[in-house]
């Protein structure tokens, strides 16, 4: 189930190091078959192909452990060979444990993993120095395992055979609670599948070595002195170190690899075509200002020694670059303040210091506490902590209430105590939410903005270049019908037309039934962008087009996706899914769309070539078409070196070439390139 990618890593510690009992029942825990822990978006997938692609014969027994009537008791988990749930829930039900071991910094210490497997007795324990300490660490042990115990939920009780993380890259930050919380499950297995196991750093190795209980890198300390420092003094022989390691524990697929001389997949070809869009006069106008702008603040933290200090302020400049790229109003005057409506009558309850407080956290310049990312649609939460609106969406959508904020904060959070800066500011000045159209937003300065559609709304270079691409892939005889409202016995609508329907409806639009001699099969695209006030203007040109789409994001529940994708897959008509691509990068099959556009550029190159490979995967029969919509002469020349150097960073890695560059995250040089080249 793991074609995902161009390239795809099965990491595993192969023996067991956790159990000697042959049940794999310690201590009263009741004992149970595989844990598979996946992203939301996949989660009826995986329970599709486990029910298409095992026979009945085998009788196994599957339980999708998710929403919030899942069951409390773990001897009726315990009850099935396979149990499905996702990241979100184990991260809410284990408890989190520390981000480093103690035993690196004091001798003697149990290594946290140690903690963690208390269940199962290990067949090799590190050796406390002989004193007296030694009763106290196993006092303190017993301490540690009733504390762990009380704070477990169903999950974190089971004794389970096999853990198996798919799209294991969502652990990659050893520093969050999902991490953490994925290290507490108790196993006698562990595997760890994923297309893109190193994303942006080598240190992303250290929590998969973490969770695997890889000895001796399953300590950071370890890791540090054997992995990463020598691979940042000296790439041309630590990299070779770092391969060495990788091969004893890693089992490693391209869609390249050959077996008896022949390719172990027949993938039809995949093209990439880099379309240069050219600005208008007035969207380079605006451009320029910006770019001006923002070239200047550079040089002056770059005059005084200051650019370290003000990291985040350039990620957010280099953010509104690259929003400019797409559509002026990313960057001014398209406001969508006006969610979590809910969370209004919470905020007049709250003191006008609080209020205060949380205005002061959003205009903080606080990187997003999921993405650490300069936060699109930035809220806050009522304990301080800000996020991407859709970042924060897609958290609660998976039944985990509890802040995720990588600080451990234990505050229980709901759509009703997150806010955004037009909430708060209302509740202070007794003024009302003022909205705009989504269907047609506002803007301060249309004069920068690019061609109107029909119905008088702006858009932008990109966006009619994304259009013509879509409307070449219909056929002649494919007259598509206008879009209307909800029509009777129809859930989906257009996004805001028809109040009565519910949020997660408005993602979706249909046009009016269809005949059967009206449908006429043509070529499918995906569209994806990283920011989901793209797709809202975008949405809009669909509709100007009649253009029929379905639309999937992270602020949709799991029935309003998988409802999506449906329509996608079995509707003729609907010939266009457009994604977010934090959202929906992972995990899904595709294969009905042969066309896969992006919109915009993302740091990471690995997370464009999964979004890719939603569509180029097995199953997939017709030649995919992948365009990459960039403009010319701006930051985004300067991106897609970048991008370069980071996949010359992950082929090291892996022992694919012999560059032996390496990349984190954006350095002080990388900064001045983007800037000032």
């Amino acid at each position: 189930m793991k074609q995902e990618s161009d390239s795809n890593a099965v990491m595993s510690n192969g023996t067991s190091k956790e159990s000697s009992s042959p049940s794999g029942q310690a201590k009263g825990r009741p004992a149970a078959g595989t844990l598979i822990v996946c992203p939301t978006s996949v989660l009826r997938q995986w329970a599709e192909e486990l029910h298409n692609k095992v026979t009945s014969k085998a009788n196994l027994s599957v339980l999708v452990y998710h929403g919030s009537n899942r069951t409390k008791d773990p001897h009726e988990i315990a009850k099935y060979d396979v149990v499905l749930t996702t990241y979100s829930i184990v991260s809410m039900e284990v408890p989190k444990q520390p981000c480093v071991d103690r035993d690196d910094d004091e001798k003697g210490k149990l290594a946290g993993d140690d903690a963690l497997s208390m269940d199962f007795p290990l067949s090799k324990k590190r050796k406390c120095p002989p004193s007296s300490n030694k009763k106290g660490l196993k006092h303190k042990k017993k301490v540690d395992e009733s504390l762990l115990d009380s704070a477990s939920r169903p999950l974190a009780k089971v004794a389970w055979f096999r853990v198996v993380l798919d799209e294991a890259q969502s652990i990659k930050n050893h520093r969050t609670q999902v991490a953490r919380a994925c290290w507490g499950l108790r196993a006698k297995r562990r595997w760890c599948l994923s297309g893109t196991p190193i994303q942006n750093a080598i240190d992303d190795l250290y929590s998969y070595f973490r969770f695997l209980k890889y000895e001796p890198f399953s300590a950071y300390k370890t890791f540090c002195s054997l992995i990463k420092f020598p691979i940042t003094k000296n790439p041309a022989k630590g990299y070779p170190k770092l391969q060495a390691i990788l091969q004893t524990m890693m089992l490693r697929r391209t869609k390249g690899t050959l077996l008896d001389g022949k390719p172990i997949i027949n993938l039809p070809p995949k093209v990439i075509e880099m379309k240069r869009v050219e600005f208008t006069k007035e969207e380079r106008d605006f451009y320029s200002r910006l770019e001006s702008d923002s070239r200047a603040q550079f040089k002056e933290y770059a005059n005084a020694g200051t650019v370290k200090q003000n990291y985040v302020n350039i990620l957010l400049m280099l953010l509104r670059l690259r929003q400019a790229c797409d559509h002026p109003l990313l960057v001014s005057g398209f406001d969508t303040n006006s969610l979590w409506k809910s969370s209004i009558e919470t905020a007049k309850k709250l003191p006008k210091e609080k209020i205060t407080f949380l205005l002061s956290c959003l205009a903080s310049l606080a990187l997003c506490g999921i993405c650490n990312d300069p936060p699109e649609d930035a809220v806050v939460t009522v304990c301080g902590h800000v996020f991407c609106n859709q970042c924060i969406s897609q958290h609660l959508s998976g039944d985990d209430n509890q802040c995720p904020a990588a600080n451990n904060c234990k505050v229980r959070i709901s759509a009703s105590s997150v806010f955004s800066s037009a909430a708060l500011t209302s509740t202070l000045s007794g003024q009302p939410i003022q909205e705009s159209s989504p269907d047609c937003p506002d803007s301060q300065g249309d004069e920068v903005l690019g061609p109107r559609f029909e119905d008088g709304c702006q858009g932008s270079s990109k966006i009619k270049a994304a259009l013509e691409v879509l409307k070449s892939l219909a056929k002649p005889q494919d007259h598509r019908l206008k879009s209307s409202g909800c029509p009777e016995g129809s859930s989906d609508v257009h996004s805001g037309d028809t109040p009565n329907c519910s949020p997660d409806e408005k993602n979706m639009v249909t046009g009016e039934s269809l005949n059967d001699s009206s449908k006429v099969l043509g070529e499918k695209a995906i569209v994806f962008s990283q920011w989901t006030r793209m797709l809202d203007l975008f949405e809009v040109g669909l509709k100007s087009s009649s253009i029929q789409y379905r639309r999937l994001d992270g602020t949709m529940s799991v029935a309003a996706r998988d409802k999506a994708v449906k329509d996608f897959k079995t509707l003729p008509e609907v010939s266009v899914m457009i994604m977010s691509l934090k959202a929906a990068s992972l995990g899904l099959n595709m294969v009905e769309a042969c066309h896969v556009l992006l919109l915009d550029l993302w740091w990471n190159p690995t997370t464009e070539d999964q979004a890719v490979d939603r569509a180029h995967r097995i199953g997939q029969t017709r030649q995919v078409t992948v365009s990459r919509l960039t403009v010319k002469d701006t930051v985004e020349d300067r991106i897609l070196a970048l991008q370069q150097k980071k996949r010359e960073m992950v082929a090291s890695a892996f022992g694919e070439d012999e560059t032996g560059d390496r990349q984190t995250r954006l350095t002080v040089e990388d900064l001045e390139y983007l800037f000032m080249a």
